[in-house]
């Protein structure tokens, strides 16, 4: 039976949750920080930024890796303290991802009609995301592409189900004329 990276993270999860190993914990973050960075990079704006939210990520999860209960992958457990860690720091700097006044309303969803197969889509798109408004891009980080439900993200950024959704169609909206811009 092949060892699968999945296995050795569990492993080395079970190994730190016994007792504290340098190396052990070198190798998580060796195998996890690439794909946390990247997520934290889709919430913050700069380099900077994600890089400090990816350390301070591996701080929790040193601190609270004695929590993991081994339901679910461990990957999926560290992905979820980045984002709550991100959306911690959004709020920290006090981005609201409340209506924003300035926008019209959007009543009809579209739905995304892009191949994220073709390379230069996705370039296209990443720089479109970072253009978004911090609101705008974490709500389409937290459902479109973390696949949390619009009760969850109500409930991490203390607003209501419809503020989420209203929020999720005006992202979309933005997204879409930022795209055509560039076209």
């Amino acid at each position: 039976m092949q060892v699968t990276t999945a296995d050795k993270l569990l492993d080395a999860v079970l190994e730190l949750q016994e007792k504290y190993n340098s190396e052990t914990f070198r190798f998580l973050y060796d195998e996890l920080s690439p794909k946390l960075y990247y997520l934290c990079l889709r919430y913050l704006k700069n380099e900077a930024e994600a890089k400090d939210a990816l350390q301070e990520t591996f701080v929790i999860i040193h601190e609270k890796i004695s929590l993991f209960k081994g339901l679910g992958s461990f990957e999926g457990w560290a992905k979820k303290i980045a984002v709550r860690h991100c959306i911690y720091c959004l709020k920290k700097k006090k981005i609201s991802t409340k209506l924003m006044e300035h926008q019209t309303p959007f009543t009809v969803q579209k739905e995304f009609d892009i191949d994220l197969q073709e390379a230069h889509i996705k370039t296209q798109l990443k720089a479109a995301l970072q253009q978004l408004p911090d609101g705008f891009r974490t709500i389409i980080n937290l459902y479109i592409l973390e696949g949390y439900t619009h009760p969850e993200i109500a409930e991490m950024l203390n607003i209501n189900e419809g503020t989420s959704r209203s929020q999720l169609n005006r992202a979309k909206a933005a997204l879409r004329k930022l795209i055509s811009a560039r076209k």
